[in-house]
């Protein structure tokens, strides 16, 4: 294994498809928005600004309509669903009752992330692809885009690696898991709203 510590995904050799462990390259992650309503998008596009900014210089999302991914190291794809009819995934077992679930894939496929992937665990932890899907369960209310933005930040995290956090995640985390020098400020996101 690569890099081994509680709170983030173990790899063998590349911590994501493409990049080297320690280059210091930029991590570039093609985030494909499929849930086809806006109610998501804002909580989406405020996520991806936090992590970036937060880490910076070191992570890249590329939002862009029609984007091409063929240059991302992860690429992201986030849907909704409703409980009464989860989507069948490879690998998992889809959990009922969550606002969202982060299916992370390894460059042959594999699932990575468990729980609820299967044991024993088989993947490379080279993360390449990762399916996001926000529940419709969420309740309406007057907080209901800090919930949005809270699951949001979380499900993200998944995407990069990061197995056990909060919304609130440790930056530092991801610098030890990808190898990054430099972090301008190691330390934890502002809470969500």
């Amino acid at each position: 294994m690569g890099f081994a510590g509680c709170g983030v995904l173990l790899f063998d050799e590349r911590p994501a498809s493409g990049c080297t462990y320690g280059s210091n390259v930029v991590l570039r992650v093609a985030v494909i928005d499929e849930t086809g309503v806006s109610d998501w998008t804002p909580a989406l596009l405020r996520g991806i600004a936090a992590y970036e900014e937060a880490a910076s210089p070191h992570l890249w999302f590329d939002v862009t309509e029609g984007i091409d991914a063929s240059s991302a190291h992860i690429v992201v794809r986030v849907r909704r669903y409703r409980d009464g009819a989860p989507p069948a995934l490879n690998g998992y077992t889809f959990p009922r009752a969550v606002g969202g679930f982060a299916a992370v894939y390894d460059a042959d496929g594999v699932a990575c992330n468990y729980p609820p992937s299967p044991l024993p665990r088989k993947c490379s932890g080279e993360i390449a692809t990762v399916y996001i899907y926000l529940n419709d369960i969420i309740p309406p209310g007057d907080d209901i885009e800090a919930r949005r933005d809270r699951l949001i930040r979380h499900e993200l995290g998944h995407a990069l690696g990061l197995t056990r956090h909060s919304p609130d995640l440790a930056i530092g985390d991801l610098a030890a898991r990808y190898g990054w020098t430099a972090v301008p400020e190691i330390g934890r996101l502002a809470p969500a709203p």
